[in-house]
């Protein structure tokens, strides 16, 4: 099991994260769960950031078991696609 987000995030993707995804993961330590506006541009990782901050928090954080983040992260991870990105996959 990884003991760091940044671990995590490099065993997933193959790079280091973002000084950003880090930061909405909760680093190395814990993050809470909020709404925020990400307002990233194309190419910079949202949706690993998003994603696999959720899924740090959510199942993998080693401190869970102090913090207990895995009952204040939510279960299910909803991600919205703008129309003209469905319009297109649509269209294939």
């Amino acid at each position: 099991m990884p003991q760091s987000f940044t671990s995590f995030f490099e065993t997933a993707t193959g790079n280091q994260p973002y000084d950003w995804q880090a930061r909405l993961a909760g680093g190395d330590g814990r993050a809470p769960c909020e709404s925020r506006l990400i307002n990233i541009p194309t190419g910079l990782g949202k949706t690993a950031g998003v994603v696999l901050a959720w899924l740090w928090n959510r199942a993998i954080d080693p401190h869970s078991e102090i913090y207990n983040s895995q009952s204040e992260w939510p279960r299910r991870l909803v991600y919205c696609l703008p129309m003209r990105t469905l319009a297109k996959l649509l269209q294939k």
